[in-house]
């Protein structure tokens, strides 16, 4: 059988230890508000059931009115460190309205005068509280934390305990004041709370250790200035990519990009300037390329894309349709005549074997020709069904399927 005291004593101590722990780690990691409002909360919530144990000890308007003011602001700060988790603020007013609701219930006679419609009053808004939790981590699934998962399961699952406690009461109704310490609603209230605390803060704490390290995996990978994949990372993705060339049966292009005399924009115009030039060509890129393509800054200015299920003709009409983009949209920036444009080379290919270092040949012999030809245009190669052998050269066993002429200006 439970030992209800014992376990209201372990209750408190475990929440607060637990509570100290999680402000602590925001002590170290102060870029996250969610752990403050976390172990704000675990030590309200630890307050809040010592008030509760010291029933019949202190007033009772310390261990009922207080006690449970102090549970719903707990868990309204549980709810806000979700959502400050996922950079949303939390008015004041919301953290205040179950306790307030609480507060106006114990006004009505019949629940102050009544422990088990006090307990409906409670539960009823801790479970709301949790339902908002659960929302707050469901809503942003999209973001790959393990933790996530567990974490709502917890919630769901304390949801349930809470929730348990209402047949409890409504079959097995507390008569006096006293049975409260005694009663099967307590201990199990009292044992749920022990486990409930240290896995949802284990969870929370991991959740917050993962987002980390997450954030810096993404890092590592992402351009910072263009927001584009770096070079690492789309070698990385276009190798594994085309690892998978045995499934593959549509044809592949890569594009390399350059920007036309860009050491010449950031001699002229500054840094500043050129490194708009650079996210104005990253953002033409993002809104002309479909969703499942490839794209990352190789460098400099040096921009690459891998595009499946584009022959020929088609990367030729999405290289133009970029070059073009561009060329509008860096005619002015930052109120100065930058003028800037772009040379594409496009290479293509049917060879379910090729091999990313053989199209990105191809693709720089093309960006090649789009450069002597004048620059602010496009060259694209057609590789045909054969890969390109390793080494050989790329012009004679490719044939140059379009060179872009609509621009006769050389940026």
């Amino acid at each position: 059988m439970l030992h209800v005291p014992t376990l209201s004593i372990v209750a408190v101590f475990v929440t607060t230890i637990l509570g100290a722990l999680l402000l602590f780690a925001w002590r170290r990691e102060q870029n996250s508000s969610a752990l403050l409002w976390w172990g704000s909360g675990y030590l309200l919530g630890a307050i809040s059931f010592a008030l509760l144990s010291a029933r019949r000890i202190i007033p009772d308007v310390l261990s009922i009115e207080m006690a449970n003011t102090a549970v719903l602001l707990s868990y309204g700060f549980m709810f806000a460190g979700a959502r400050a988790f996922h950079g949303r603020d939390t008015p004041l007013t919301a953290l205040l309205v179950a306790p307030l609701i609480w507060l106006i219930a114990m006004q009505v006679p019949a629940i102050a005068a009544d422990i088990n419609l006090r307990i409906v009053v409670v539960t009823l808004c801790q479970c709301a509280l949790i339902s908002l939790m659960v929302y707050e981590f469901w809503s942003e699934r999209a973001e790959p934390l393990l933790s996530r998962w567990p974490t709502i399961i917890v919630l769901l699952t304390q949801m349930v305990v809470l929730t348990l406690r209402l047949p409890a009461v409504l079959l097995t109704p507390l008569t006096a004041t006293h049975d409260f310490f005694r009663s099967p609603t307590f201990a199990v209230m009292a044992f749920s709370t022990v486990l409930y605390t240290i896995t949802f803060a284990f969870l929370l704490l991991s959740m917050t250790k993962e987002r980390g390290e997450l954030r810096h995996k993404r890092a590592a990978l992402i351009d910072p200035l263009t927001g584009l994949a770096n070079r690492r990372a789309f070698l990385g993705n276009a190798a594994e990519f085309m690892s998978r060339g045995g499934k593959r049966s549509e044809p592949l292009t890569v594009m390399l990009a350059d920007l036309d005399r860009f050491k010449a924009v950031n001699d002229r115009f500054g840094h500043a300037i050129g490194d708009h030039v650079l996210q104005l060509f990253a953002d033409t890129v993002t809104h002309t390329l479909r969703a499942n393509d490839l794209s990352g800054r190789l460098g400099g200015e040096e921009f690459a894309f891998l595009l499946s299920g584009t022959d020929a003709a088609e990367a030729a009409r999405v290289a133009e349709r970029i070059r073009i983009r561009f060329a509008e949209a860096a005619r002015s920036v930052g109120g100065k005549a930058v003028a800037s444009t772009a040379s594409i080379g496009v290479a293509t290919t049917n060879d379910p074997a090729a091999r990313i270092e053989d199209l990105m040949a191809a693709a720089d012999h093309a960006l090649y020709r789009a450069k002597a030809g004048g620059r602010n245009r496009i060259a694209v190669i057609d590789c045909g069904i054969s890969a390109v052998e390793p080494g050989a050269s790329i012009a004679p066993a490719a044939q140059v399927f379009a060179l872009s002429a609509l621009s006769r200006s050389a940026a």
